[in-house]
């Protein structure tokens, strides 16, 4: 009887002790998740800023300084002229786009569409 209850208490501690470690590495395996997720964020912001950096280069150049002068303020050098076009020249001028194939009855198209 004794050596019953023994084997009986071994038995619980031992599951008991089973479920204790198997939490502890499932927490420790999430943990790992957790620190490679935060290691993916940081390459992609140090990425991110990398881009940003360098984009500030650029902005600071006086080729893109002079070309946003030219396209949004409409500033010209000495001597050149400004030189605005409509939106809808080709309406203007009477141009109008060709279709150079005519419609296809709905039939054909029916037919294409099925076959």
């Amino acid at each position: 009887m004794r050596k019953r209850l023994f084997q009986i208490i071994s038995i619980t501690i031992g599951i008991g002790l089973i479920i204790k470690l198997s939490g502890d590495i499932l927490r420790l395996l999430k943990a790992g998740d957790k620190v490679k997720l935060a290691e993916k964020r940081v390459w992609m912001l140090e990425k991110e800023k990398k881009d940003l950096l360098e984009k500030r280069q650029y902005y600071q150049t006086p080729e893109f300084i002079e070309e946003e002068a030219r396209n949004k303020l409409n500033m010209a050098r000495p001597g050149e002229t400004i030189v605005i076009l409509p939106p809808n020249l080709e309406e203007i001028l009477g141009k109008q786009k060709q279709n150079s194939f005519p419609p296809l009855p709905n039939w054909k198209k029916w037919w294409k569409l099925f076959f």
